[in-house]
């Protein structure tokens, strides 16, 4: 082996200044890479280092935090030396190396350290814990963008901290910077760009492709050489360019194309090429945006932070902190209401819909002018929404409750017998728990909450039974466990099959636990409300239908709660049936003839519809073109809830209605087959939803000759 002695002269650079990094010194020979690292705080040194003398060797000389690979590829002082200089002698000592205080300068920024801190929080600000925090660089250049992870994925605790540490370098050789990045077509970017380039049609740009770099014969069929990418034509000797994107010339091809593109300050602000210089290899500082990912225990991660190329954090600071704001598909740890004192019970909502917004119950004023007050009705005088099917009941125990465990009991309102709901009406449920004392993949838990049966006897275990015999206690700690989902759900009540339709009462029955774990049937206690009588009793409208699949080859269901039809399609007078052909008499009246009801008792509608649909896609409601509707004997045709007066309220059953026009070319235009859908709904909450699941419909179609 030979010797190669490297000399390094950095007495150019300030005292203070030379001690703030040491020197790498590498040689390349074929694919072998030696270095060495040496102090040059006296201002010259020396390396030496064994070498191949039979081999061609570069010399790089660099900053000592780059890699002994990537030193080539960085804008480093190198040589290259050819085996005919060592003429037989086995030492090779080298010209000196000079340092300038410019390069040294430049390499003191080239690669350093970045620290990201930040919190995940839910739009209301309550902490998302055990999610994946990633960090993206982002560049775009034209229509492309290229998005690189930065840094290893952090975690989240249960205050929704996380923290990353990563490494940046800059001072990249353009050529190499290039061959590290991928690129794909950016929608945003292709959204903002194609506007202007239509303003002058004079421009002949490329449509965008996958990468960015192209065959100029895609911009024009006549032959011509190849162009970089949506630059308009013109004579090569204006500007000729290689047809592979050379990253060197990048800035003599914006200087170019901003003589050619109009000034637009808004692309100017976004940093899109060539409105905004781009030397990404140059690049000390990245520029972040985030996606963040959490699965809470179900086995499926969803991305609750996705954010995009105009959001990016430019030049961001070697210590920055962020805050992430999910969308709804997280899990968070909402601050749980303060238990109220002393040993009673609180129920606060049935099916989400808070207590003092159903009619009936404590403090909620009964509408004015009603035919029959509205108990148990969620929103009483608005929308009047009586329960159907399942519902569930939330609220809480005291904070010096002695309920360990707890009954359901009902009775007809206002005034029945107190009874145990029926048995089989009740269903289990779980609550979710976040552990940040356990290892990520395993902090989240769905721990049980079964009916208990105990011959005709029913009960729940209260959820301050379950913490006070699961430990250790540490609910509610920042970093222990904390109840994320249905941590104030008391039960799931299956209606249906089980109450008629009527105003129920419910409330609370507390138990304490023996010795043996099981309930003490001996210690029944109707528990008090908290704050008053009241609060542990809620009053429920329950309203559920009888229904049936569709019979095949029909969108009628088989119910009557509710029901629907078209009986009769009149033009002039005369009855066009279902797939007849009417020829149109424009100045005729047309006339609908139909039925939406509510066999219930009560009747529950909210609303009907009646649409003309026809052609391609075209559609018309038929209730705003400006006919009269009309209802038999006496009842209220709607067709909205909001329209039936208070003196009918909270009962609207619908009946046989007529809509007529009196002039039937006000609605038929051209010759078309034509289809009248019909769709009416009843208000109530199924199965504590807000989805008007409760429907029906009908069709009605004929031929109209215009």
């Amino acid at each position: 082996m030979s010797v190669l002695v490297v000399p390094i002269d950095i007495s150019q650079v300030g005292d203070q200044e030379r001690k703030q990094q040491k020197v790498k010194v590498a040689v390349k020979a074929g694919e072998k890479v030696t270095a060495q690292i040496v102090d040059v705080a006296a201002g010259k040194a020396e390396v030496k280092l064994e070498v191949d003398a039979n081999q061609p060797l570069t010399v790089a000389i660099g900053p000592d935090n780059v890699s002994d690979d990537d030193i080539f590829n960085f804008q480093t002082l190198t040589l290259n030396v050819s085996p005919n200089q060592w003429l037989g002698k086995k030492t090779l000592q080298l010209a000196p190396f000079i340092v300038t205080p410019a390069w040294w300068v430049t390499w003191l920024r080239w690669c350093r350290t970045f620290v990201v801190e930040g919190r995940v929080v839910c739009a209301d600000g309550s902490p998302v814990p055990g999610a994946q925090v990633r960090a993206f660089d982002v560049d775009f250049f034209w229509w492309w963008s290229s998005i690189s992870p930065v840094g290893p994925v952090a975690i989240t605790d249960a205050s929704g901290h996380f923290a990353m540490k990563f490494r940046w370098c800059c001072g990249w050789w353009p050529w190499w910077w290039w061959k590290l990045r991928t690129w794909a077509l950016e929608p945003l970017l292709i959204e903002k760009i194609q506007p202007i380039l239509k303003l002058n049609p004079a421009l002949k740009f490329g449509e965008p492709g996958p990468v960015p770099w192209f065959d100029a014969a895609a911009l024009n069929p006549q032959p011509l050489p190849p162009r970089f990418p949506g630059l308009p034509t013109g004579p090569v000797e204006t500007f000729p360019i290689p047809r592979r994107i050379e990253p060197g010339s990048i800035p003599t091809l914006r200087d170019r194309l901003v003589t050619l593109l109009p000034r637009v300050p808004e692309l100017e602000r976004l940093r899109i090429w060539p409105w905004f210089p781009w030397t990404p290899w140059l690049d000390c500082s990245p520029d972040l945006i985030f996606r963040v990912t959490q699965d809470c225990g179900g086995g499926l991660t969803k991305l609750i932070v996705n954010e995009n190329i105009f959001q990016t954090r430019w030049d961001v600071p070697t210590n920055v902190n962020v805050t992430l704001v999910a969308n709804k598909e997280a899990c968070c740890i909402t601050p749980p209401p303060k238990d109220p004192p002393g040993d009673c019970a609180l129920i606060s909502a049935v099916c989400s819909v808070p207590v003092d917004q159903i009619g009936g119950n404590a403090g909620v004023p009964m509408p004015v002018g009603y035919g029959s007050p509205p108990i148990g009705y969620a929103s009483p005088g608005t929308s009047d929404r009586p329960f159907s099917e399942v519902i569930y009941l939330s609220g809480q125990f005291g904070s010096g409750s002695q309920a360990d465990f707890y009954e359901i009991e009902f009775r007809r309102h206002p005034a029945g017998t107190w009874a145990p709901v029926p048995v089989g009406c009740l269903g289990g449920f779980s609550r979710q728990v976040f552990d940040g004392t356990l290892p990520f993949g395993s902090q989240w838990s769905w721990p049980g909450f079964p009916v208990m049966t105990f011959g005709p006897r029913q009960v729940y275990e209260s959820r301050q039974h379950y913490e006070n015999t699961h430990p250790p206690a540490n609910w509610g700690s920042p970093f222990g466990r904390s109840w994320t989902q249905n941590r104030d759900l008391l039960a799931s009540i299956q209606t249906q099959n089980f109450f008629a339709d009527d105003a129920y009462d419910f409330q609370l029955i507390g138990y304490r636990a023996l010795p043996s774990g099981d309930p003490d049937f001996t210690t029944r206690n109707v528990i008090a409300g908290c704050g008053g009588p009241g609060n542990n009793l809620v009053v429920v409208r329950t309203d559920n239908r009888v229904a049936f699949p569709p019979p095949p080859g029909t969108v009628h269901v088989n119910t009557t709660e509710p029901d629907c039809g078209i009986t009769a399609v009149r033009f002039g007078g005369v009855v066009v049936a279902p797939c007849g052909n009417q020829k149109l008499d424009p100045n005729a009246p047309f006339q609908i003839d139909f039925f939406a009801t509510d066999s219930d008792p009560i009747g529950h509608l909210e609303r009907y519809s009646l649409v003309l649909k026809w052609g391609l896609g075209s559609e018309k409601d038929l209730l705003s073109l400006g006919g009269t509707l009309t209802a038999d004997l006496g009842a209220n045709p709607g067709p909205t809830y909001a329209s039936i007066p208070a003196a009918s309220r909270p009962a609207w059953r619908g009946g046989n209605m007529h809509l007529t026009f009196n002039h039937g070319g006000d609605v038929f235009k051209e010759t078309c087959c034509y289809l009248i859908e019909l769709v009416v709904r009843k208000r109530n909450i199924v199965n504590c939803g807000n989805n008007l699941a409760y429907y029906n419909e009908m069709h009605y179609s004929f031929t109209v000759i215009v």
